[in-house]
């Protein structure tokens, strides 16, 4: 199943990924230590592009969860133009 990958330290869109250091992070991390895979591709509104992750089974997410460090939320579609749901990494805790 795809969804959006979004930071709550950084909102997307993510128009240009190899700029985006945290965003690029996350995604080596999942294509390395996971199963899933990851793309960027147009999405929600035209012109606007977004990083999606292919998550093929709960031990996916676990693992893109440990890989990544944080907690991931699933959050519902925003409204009709939304393709996938998303997965926001809650990623702005102040500590």
């Amino acid at each position: 199943m795809k969804f959006y990958l979004e930071s709550a330290k950084d909102l997307e869109p993510y128009d240009d990924p190899e700029a985006n250091r945290l965003m690029q992070n996350y995604w080596q991390k999942i294509e390395k230590e996971t199963d899933a895979k990851v793309t960027f591709e147009d999405a929600r509104l035209k012109g606007y592009q977004h990083i999606v992750v292919d998550i093929p089974s709960m031990k996916s997410l676990a693992q893109i969860m440990k890989a990544i460090g944080y907690d991931l939320v699933i959050k519902q579609r925003f409204d009709q133009v939304d393709k996938y749901l998303t997965i926001r990494v809650y990623d702005d805790y102040i500590e």
